[in-house]
């Protein structure tokens, strides 16, 4: 009797190496925005206020595409002056100790606005918020008599930078000031475009007391003998 092999069993044989799955691809995977908790400007105790070319305070506009939407006024507060000490008329950042940390604070205050569309929703920075110190909130009865009993605004951290998200409000109309507040172990540099208002048109954007990035750390010189 012929032997007879099934085409099968051949085809097996003939092709017993296997082509291996293809690894897939890691992506990269970048995180959302993170919300954080939201303190209250009436129970952060502020101290003298740094003075820069403009004064105490920085008055600016936040513009988009030419048009005026809010105005701004920034002012930066040292840390309050410990018990049985002398508060200084105004704040000098070299003369605070390591570690002190400042008080950032922003009015902003809506235009009178032709276009409901450009009402302000949300107030951010628009860059990294350096040596952010994990204290943000804004003026919590400023905030119930502007936008109504129930309100509610979100804070979070996105990729660094700062919101305050509007979510629940009769509206933030023109000349509503609200109060923002955010803390940072760095003094700042002077104004910077840093700071912005969101629309449904667009983002409005305007200037504003901001801290310079940290210098990185020399590992070189952070390993070297001293004797060296």
């Amino acid at each position: 009797m012929p032997l007879i092999i099934a085409p099968c069993l051949a085809l097996a044989a003939c092709g017993s190496e296997t082509t291996p799955a293809p690894t897939p691809t890691p992506s990269e995977t970048v995180a959302g925005p993170r919300t954080l908790v939201a303190a209250g400007f009436a129970d952060t105790k502020l101290g003298p206020r740094i003075v820069g070319p403009e004064g105490d305070e920085v008055a600016g506009e936040l513009v988009r595409e030419g048009q005026k939407i809010a105005d701004i006024v920034s002012y930066v507060a040292c840390p309050a002056p410990k018990k049985d000490e002398v508060a200084a008329e105004e704040c000098v950042p070299a003369d605070q100790p390591e570690g002190a940390v400042y008080t950032y604070v922003h009015r902003v205050t809506p235009v009178d606005l032709a276009d409901e569309l450009d009402t302000p929703l949300l107030f951010r920075t628009t860059k990294a918020a350096h040596g952010f110190a994990n204290n943000i909130g804004f003026d919590r009865d400023q905030a119930e008599a502007v936008l109504g009993e129930g309100y509610s605004i979100r804070v979070q951290e996105d990729n660094g930078a700062l919101l305050w998200r509007v979510e629940i409000s009769n509206g933030w109309h023109s000349g509503e000031e609200l109060t923002f507040f955010w803390q940072s172990t760095l003094p700042p540099e002077g104004p910077q475009k840093a700071y912005a208002v969101g629309t449904e048109n667009g983002r409005a954007e305007g200037n504003g007391p901001f801290p310079a990035e940290e210098a990185p750390v020399d590992e070189d010189a952070a390993g070297a003998d001293p004797a060296d």
